[in-house]
């Protein structure tokens, strides 16, 4: 029996479409190599993997078994091919870092900053990514090293929470609470949050979300594009709502804003995620700078 890569790439993308044209569209080959290559492998494995109609293809019980296993074949092929290319020469020495907003902003600075004294061979490239985008980026292979908030789970990486940073209000310094040492949440009731949409994030905002409701307010949600920091801001200028923002985000807002700390305090953990068998010298000694550094700044 043989079965090659390809035609359980091409069986598993025909599963999640469960059409063979709309398969040979997304893999832009043509639709009777598609066929082909499954009718191969139907026959390498003597059963049948999908039953068939003009107009469409189901799943038999063996193909409805063999999509779990393909993908997870498929992805550890990628892992293979991406470990063993870190042995490039070029890649030896660079190792790609993608951090979210408020990380590239503080943090990152500062690691690069120190690596140009203490780790002069190493090469870092900086990916800034929006919130929610760092381990996606990291699981097709784009990134060794990621920094941001509640990273999802991948498979040969390993998380860890690094600092936690507190969290502030930002309001307009026009509104009467600007002045304050402190804010109880209650005190924004007339104030809408300004958060990103629950798709880019959902357990960033939830976590946020919950934050509001455990001090006893409720708020309604303005939909903000990717970065709070960024073209709504002027809704927070203007006193039209409030936002949570962690502490590395003070710095950049605008000066009509103010930054308060929460009466009863909140954290947000900031998190690294890296490659747990990346066998470059650099990788390991570029992890343990970046915990330091994270530890020093909180």
């Amino acid at each position: 029996m043989r079965i090659t890569l390809r035609q359980i790439e091409i069986f598993v993308m025909v599963a999640e479409h469960l059409h063979f044209g709309r398969a040979a569209e997304a893999l832009h080959i043509s639709q009777p190599t598609v066929s082909q290559e499954v009718g191969r492998l139907e026959r390498a494995l003597g059963l049948a993997l999908f039953d068939r109609t003009r107009r469409s293809a189901s799943l038999t019980p063996a193909g409805e078994s063999m999509v779990e296993e393909g993908r997870r074949l498929l992805s550890q092929a990628d892992h293979l091919v991406s470990k063993v290319r870190l042995y490039e020469e070029s890649r030896m020495k660079t190792i790609r870092v993608a951090a979210t907003p408020s990380v590239v902003n503080r943090l990152l600075p500062a690691v690069i900053s120190r690596c140009e004294r203490e780790l002069p061979g190493l090469d870092i490239e900086d990916i800034a990514v929006e919130t929610g985008a760092v381990s996606p980026l990291l699981s097709a292979g784009h990134g060794d090293i990621g920094l941001g908030r509640f990273l999802d789970p991948i498979e040969g990486f390993r998380t860890e929470v690094i600092t936690d940073e507190e969290i502030l209000v930002a309001l307009s310094r026009d509104h009467p609470c600007a002045g304050a040492a402190r804010i109880a949440l209650e005190e924004l009731h007339d104030l809408p949050l300004l958060l990103w949409s629950r798709e880019q994030h959902p357990q960033y905002y939830d976590y946020v979300r919950a934050i509001c409701v455990e001090r006893g307010l409720n708020p309604m949600v303005l939909v903000s594009p990717p970065r709070i920091v960024g073209s709504r801001q002027y809704l927070l200028s203007e006193a039209r709502a409030f936002s949570l923002v962690p502490r590395s985000a003070v710095g950049h807002l605008s000066d009509d804003l103010r930054t308060v700390s929460l009466q009863k305090p909140a954290t947000l953990p900031l998190e690294m995620q890296w490659r747990d068998d990346d066998p470059r010298p650099y990788a390991r000694a570029l992890c343990e700078l970046i915990v330091d550094e994270a530890a020093a700044l909180a």
